[in-house]
């Protein structure tokens, strides 16, 4: 999840409010390991011929076998890598690495026989077996346990290259960037390892710099010493060079990637990804050049022709340059050259993998899940017709037989529970395909919503059971994205969302299952966690109800309604039967709920006015290109009461608080002493949000401001007072922005 996309995936329960996550180039940070540097391609039809069993006889041929398999799966060339396992494992068919590299290679391509029959070649409790059971369950088991399992590995296989390069997909996961600057530094090991947890390295720390607020921000110097160290200490090795590139452009750095791709490509003149990278970096220094650096990258597809994995790369690289047409031209020469690619099941086919990423970005699968989840936020249902409309591209993905990548079938069914959540009437059989789907794939922190779409439906609870021990289990820990971004309050916030939803979840099931006590257990802990999330609420009042405590009941509704406002409608649903039920009257309940709204306001107005008392902060200096032309310097601010506003038009808690920030201004018009800012890298598209809904103001284009100042997630306000100081910082909630803005604005106005 582009990293903005898994992250608005994630359910509201999940998360506190209405955040959209986005980490400002987070796919370039840590995707750019996939820019191999690339070989000539191998035919899956290879077989061994004399020269493979007169190597046989050498010694350290399967030696010199698994290291250039291993070094094809560090380069993600899937392929390539299982055409040389079935040259090798035949030539060596005792060898156990090369029997766990042939295991891996199946478990990337998802091909479950042919992995059954590598993993059996281990011996049992060997640390090559060890290292396969990590593999295997990463993701799918708490960190803390993969990481044990390693930890048995390299007791037995010790600095072993194989066992450092998993070692080192762990601590990325982990985020552990001392732990990965230690195996950096492990003697002996061969350049493309190394250069493989320099990459992780890297990657991380341009994530960081990109998006973690200032004081968890590495410096520009502590970025060019770690790429620095990454050059002398794996020369010939392109990933964290690759990565360093893309994250310098990401950064707006053109000088820095263009100087590191030009010393990489005096090292390493075969590799493509440096090519790419030097041809991005020219168009962005120049944008005159774009028409013939396109030219030069088509004409290299001829070159690459017979290699899908390297004809993927250049079409990436020509859809950066927004080269639709040609990049198309190229997808459609491999589309007709990979015969039956979409109905391939287990018979390799070379190409197969890269179409079926192109299908999958084709599909695209978050951005369809637009609409259901803005209806979601809304509490309403989408129009069906418009609904199975964007669903049908992510339904076919999904359906297609034999998906290779299991990453990509794991995020089509996290956009499918999305979906199926607006879609109350969906089959049974739908909804459980899709969580069996989640519940077998790696990277989907989408258990607990899939279990209680299964258990509300009337499904298995097993599958549900299943799911929500796993949700549990995985909620002790913060995803890697978020780990190393948050500050220590918002660590432990998202952590009891997490949790709070989870044991929800395995309540809910234990409930349907008829299992009392267990779901007493489960439902309490999600109370206490998440007192007010309406779906918490609406259990915790179930379980009062059967214990006969029917005031607790409305208690806890009426406090939920109150808090979470149109989230929580079934709340308020539910208290009205109950109210009716005993013989009470509407204008009790009214009366009731009035009152805790006024505790709670007051209780959270007291709460921004003091935390608006800390030391302001002098804002960073920015001069930004307006929409309606000219500039806007942060000395123009000085004098007024300013609130700006991060935001862009893909957000869905962006979309929800446009109309909210519509009636504020309305509450200021005509007043000269306040004022609102937009700061948004999509001026056009946040301008027709914001005039739809009513809201007309200053928009900017943001150059970078916005990291600067420790922006990493949208929407998010900043209170500016008139001496220009930052006073005071929120991420977004159209629940509360009613009250406790116009209460901070009127503080800030009589302090002019």
């Amino acid at each position: 999840m582009g990293l903005h996309s898994s992250t608005e995936g994630i359910d509201r329960a999940s998360v506190p409010r209405t955040q959209s996550r986005r980490i400002l180039g987070v796919t370039a940070a840590l995707s750019a390991v996939l820019l191999a540097c690339q070989r000539p391609a191998l035919s899956a039809e290879e077989r061994p011929d004399e020269a493979d069993r007169a190597e046989a006889l050498d010694p350290q041929a399967s030696t010199r076998a698994a290291d250039e398999i291993r070094d094809l799966l560090l380069e993600e060339r899937i392929e390539a890598a299982r055409a040389r396992v079935d040259v090798h494992v035949a030539a060596f068919p005792d060898d156990v690495r090369l029997r766990w590299l042939a295991a891996v290679a199946a478990l990337a391509d998802s091909d479950l026989q042919a992995l059954a029959v590598h993993r059996a070649a281990l011996p049992d409790g060997s640390g090559w077996a060890l290292l396969l059971r990590a593999q295997e369950r990463s993701g799918m088991l708490p960190r803390q346990e993969t990481a044990a399992l390693i930890a048995d590995a390299r007791r037995q296989l010790g600095d072993h290259p194989d066992a450092v390069w998993l070692h080192a997909q762990v601590l990325a996961m982990q985020s552990d960037e001392s732990g990965l600057a230690a195996l950096a530094a492990i003697p002996g090991l061969p350049d493309s390892v190394r250069d493989f947890v320099h990459a992780k390295h890297v990657g991380l720390a341009f994530f960081r710099f990109q998006a973690a607020p200032p004081p968890m921000r590495p410096s520009l110097e502590q970025l060019q010493e770690l790429v620095a160290r990454a050059e002398g200490t794996a020369p010939s090795g392109t990933l964290a060079v690759a990565t360093a590139a893309e994250g310098w452009l990401g950064l707006g750095r053109v000088d820095l990637a263009v100087e590191l791709v030009e010393r990489a490509q005096a090292r390493r003149p075969d590799a493509l990804a440096f090519t790419v990278l030097r041809a991005q970096a020219r168009v962005r220094q120049d944008a005159s050049l774009r028409d013939a650096v396109v030219g030069d990258l088509t004409a290299l597809a001829d070159v690459y022709r017979a290699d899908p994995d390297a004809l993927g790369r250049l079409v990436a690289g020509l859809l950066s340059l927004e080269a639709a047409e040609v990049a198309r031209a190229i997808q459609d020469d491999v589309r007709r050259r990979v015969p039956g690619a979409r109905v391939v099941e287990r018979r390799r086919v070379p190409g197969a993998r890269v179409v079926e990423r192109w299908d999958f970005d084709a599909a695209s699968v978050f951005g369809a899940v637009g609409d259901c989840r803005l209806a979601k936020a809304k509490g309403t249902l989408p129009a069906a017709d418009k609904l199975a409309l964007a669903r049908a591209p992510v339904d076919a993905f999904f359906d297609r037989p034999g998906i290779r990548d299991s990453s990509l079938r794991a995020a089509t069914a996290a956009a499918l529970v999305e979906f199926l959540q607006c879609e109350p009437e969906a089959p049974l059989q739908r909804v459980e395909a899709v969580a069996r789907a989640v519940l077998e794939a790696p990277f989907v922190r989408v258990d607990a919503m899939a279990s209680v779409l299964v258990a509300n439906r009337g499904g298995d609870l097993e599958l549900a059971r299943a799911l929500a021990e796993r949700a549990v289990a995985l909620a002790r820990e913060t995803p890697f994205e978020f780990e190393i971004v948050l500050t220590p309050d918002e660590h432990e916030q998202n952590r009891r969302a997490a949790q709070a939803y989870a044991h929800y979840a395995r309540g809910l099931v234990h409930l349907r299952a008829a299992r009392l006590e267990e779901a007493r257990a489960d439902i309490s802990r999600a109370h206490e966690l998440r007192p007010t999330q309406p779906d918490v609420a609406l259990l915790a009042a179930e379980l009062a109800e059967r214990d006969g405590d029917l005031r607790r009941a409305e208690q806890i509704l009426a406090r939920a309604i109150v808090r979470e406002g149109a989230w929580a409608q079934a709340c308020q649903d539910r208290l009205l039967e109950l109210m009716r039920a005993r013989g009470g009257k509407e204008v009790d309940l009214d009366r009731t709920i009035a009152r805790l709204d006024r505790e709670w306001k007051d209780e959270r107005i007291t709460e921004v006015l003091a935390t608006r008392t800390a030391a302001p902060t002098p804002l960073a200096p920015f001069e930004l290109d307006l929409r309606s032309g000219g500039r806007l310097t942060s000395d123009s601010l000085r004098g007024r009461v300013t609130v700006v506003i991060a935001t862009e038009p893909w957000c869905t808690g962006c979309k929800l608080e446009a109309p909210e920030l519509a009636k504020l201004q309305r509450r200021y018009r005509g007043r000269k002493d306040v004022q609102f800012l937009v700061v948004t890298d999509d001026p056009d598209g946040i301008a027709a949000l914001h005039e739809g809904a009513g809201f007309h103001t200053t928009i900017a284009k943001d150059d970078g401001w916005r990291r600067t100042v420790g922006i990493n997630r949208y929407p998010t306000h900043l209170f500016i007072d008139a001496g220009g100081r930052e006073v005071f910082r929120e991420f977004g909630d159209s629940n509360e922005m009613h009250f406790t803005y116009p209460a901070l604005i009127e503080a800030l106005r009589r302090e002019r």
